[in-house]
């Protein structure tokens, strides 16, 4: 099993440092299994939870329990010793039922992604518990709309205003859902009260010396560097999202006709690579290192994998900091992608086929916000429009 752990190691990317603690933790459980008379195929969750209760137990503690045995316990359950635990054990109480009917309509009658509906469950499942009387049901009969706002409120305790909206969003859906099977008899959803300023201002963008400034601290040498600076590249020149640049595939490179495939908001659309951005990202994957999957920007610690897109976020705020100007994130440098084609002469549709937006009205925002060509559309007060 020992050797067998070693070689999984190697392949997710781990340092032999790393490997030496999760490793060693192995080694006592086979240690520890031998003392209580277990073998492999007794291997279960209840044996581990025993095992880490006995390590923890010991006069001195080692830190390996504390940081490997997360990764130890992945090794078992890809190596097929260890079983996944099925969260749903054991029959759901009437509220939980009702969240799962709920998620079944989001994702069934209204097509929603499944982080979405994850989401908006985590927002608004909460209210039935203000509804659930000592049996353990749920009386939906008590819902009204002082019942509802006040734990939109009590919900949205602490949260931002763009969380808050999210919150009453997640509450809506589910009266809408109440209402349509027949939990309500009447719709409470136009009752719920806004979060105040939830209003869109105008999209902000960055500098051109912002831009620069965070290109500059990244050192194309290092393989980090390479990387940071693709992705600002990619997210100033051809405004993708975070999430869509977390999903680049090195299959949605098209180096013959340099064109590149973006996948996002259920859309699926080609654009040309600029030879800056080119560049960039040859010099990235020339010293990407050997990953687990064929995503373009990857982790440079193990686990070696596709980046979460609060990663790719994550990337800009912290070159920002290291420059030493405002904190900035990966939506602003894609507004800065949007305003450029506007403000070199570029057309609406132009931005719209750049953004990978659905509407046009979408796109619309970015307009207000070249003033310099609105100023010329304005007519001077007292002067007569010709």
């Amino acid at each position: 099993m020992l050797a067998e752990c070693s070689a999984w190691l190697a392949a997710q990317g781990y340092t032999p440092g790393t490997s030496a603690g999760i490793l060693n933790l192995l080694g006592r459980l086979s240690l520890w299994m031998q003392q209580v008379g277990a073998e492999a195929d007794d291997l279960s969750q209840e044996l581990l939870d025993r095992f880490i209760v006995a390590e923890r137990s010991r006069d001195f503690v080692c830190t390996t329990v504390k940081h490997s045995m997360s990764t130890m316990r992945r090794f078992l359950v890809d190596a097929g010793y260890l079983a996944l635990i099925d969260a749903a054990v054991g029959p759901m109480t009437p509220a939980q039922a009702a969240v799962a009917q709920w998620a079944s309509w989001m994702r069934d009658q209204r097509g929603l992604a499944e982080k979405t509906i994850a989401a908006r469950c985590h927002y608004a499942a909460g209210l039935l518990d203000v509804i659930m009387v000592p049996d353990g049901n749920v009386e939906w009969g008590r819902l009204d709309a002082p019942v509802v706002n006040a734990y939109v409120a009590e919900r949205g305790r602490g949260y931002g205003l763009v969380s808050r909206a999210h919150i009453v969003d997640a509450v809506r859906c589910l009266l809408r859902w109440a209402l349509s099977t027949g939990h309500l008899d009447r719709d409470l959803a136009p009752g719920i009260l806004k979060p105040p300023g939830t209003r869109h201002g105008l999209p902000r963008g960055v500098s051109a010396e912002q831009v620069t400034a965070l290109l500059a601290v990244c050192d194309p040498a290092t393989a980090i560097g390479a990387r940071d600076r693709a992705v600002v590249m990619i997210l100033v020149r051809l405004g993708l999202r975070a999430g869509e640049v977390a999903r680049l595939s090195l299959d949605d490179i098209d180096w013959a006709n340099g064109l590149l495939k973006v996948t996002g908001k259920g859309r699926e659309h080609r654009l040309p690579i600029p030879i800056d951005v080119g560049q960039a990202l040859e010099a990235w994957l020339r010293l990407r290192p050997v990953a687990l999957d064929r995503a373009v920007f990857v982790r440079m610690k193990a686990p070696r994998g596709m980046m979460m897109t609060s990663a790719i976020s994550g990337i800009v705020a912290r070159l920002s900091g290291v420059a030493g100007i405002d904190p900035i994130y990966a939506h602003r440098l894609r507004h800065t992608a949007a305003m450029d084609v506007l403000a070199t002469g570029g057309t609406l549709a132009e931005a719209k086929e750049l953004l990978g937006h659905a509407y046009t009205v979408t796109t619309m925002a970015y307009a207000k916000v070249d003033l310099t060509s609105l100023r010329e559309l304005v007519v001077p007060f007292g002067q007569v429009p010709r």
